[in-house]
């Protein structure tokens, strides 16, 4: 296991949850642009709870705003990391809130594919199935 990868990985964990906790978007704004890529791509999949393509460091940061204009009280944790090394992170993660309009409780367990090279994030994709997330990762169980 790759300890920057790891490192990566825990410092984004902390970046989100104080941005979900607080409603402000720069402690995650602050992680992107140290850890990530000025031109990462991130997809997410039609079965994901946001659907569609975000790029750059201002993607990265609106996919969660995105988030949180229909959640509140958010939180996220890593339930397993299914691979890491220097170039390759897989997180099977939980996160979850209360939406915002109805007050349900929500909660998912995406999983999320990291490309890495020279320790930033440059491609990112979010799955709800951990078949297709290890296949796109080249990842054989």
């Amino acid at each position: 296991m790759s300890q920057e990868t790891m490192e990566f990985a825990e410092r984004a964990v902390v970046a989100i949850n104080e941005t979900y906790r607080t409603g402000d978007t720069r402690p995650w704004q602050s992680h992107v642009e140290a850890a990530f890529d000025p031109d990462i791509v991130l997809e997410t999949g039609e079965q994901a709870f946001t659907e569609g393509e975000w790029r750059g460091h201002d993607g990265a940061v609106g996919f969660v705003a995105n988030q949180m204009e229909v959640l509140d009280d958010m939180w996220l944790r890593v339930d397993e990391y299914l691979h890491v090394d220097d170039e390759l992170l897989v997180a099977a993660i939980s996160f979850g809130g209360r939406a915002r309009h109805t007050g349900i409780e929500v909660e998912l367990h995406p999983l999320h594919v990291f490309k890495l090279q020279d320790g930033k994030a440059t491609h990112w994709q979010v799955f709800l199935d951990r078949a297709t997330a290890l296949e796109s990762a080249g990842i054989k169980e």
